[in-house]
């Protein structure tokens, strides 16, 4: 069973400590995210054309998967 990151939830500690939450779907630097991979505790965001948009190396809180069957 393969699974693939659908978001994930970071501690951004600016002025005021606050919970971001990054998921396929949702615009990040004005590219819609298609794909996160995690490797080494770094996430990378890919837009439709699997290019990296950013990479995010903050305190991650929350990661939540989606199981693929057959894989």
């Amino acid at each position: 069973m393969e699974r693939t990151i659908k978001s994930f939830e970071v501690a951004a500690e600016a002025t005021n400590p606050f919970i971001y939450t990054f998921k396929v779907g949702k615009e990040f630097g004005g590219e819609t995210v298609d794909d996160i991979i995690e490797h080494d505790g770094v996430f990378k965001l890919f837009n439709r054309k699997d290019e990296c948009i950013t990479e995010i190396n903050l305190p991650v809180v929350n990661v939540k998967y989606e199981y693929m069957e057959g894989y």
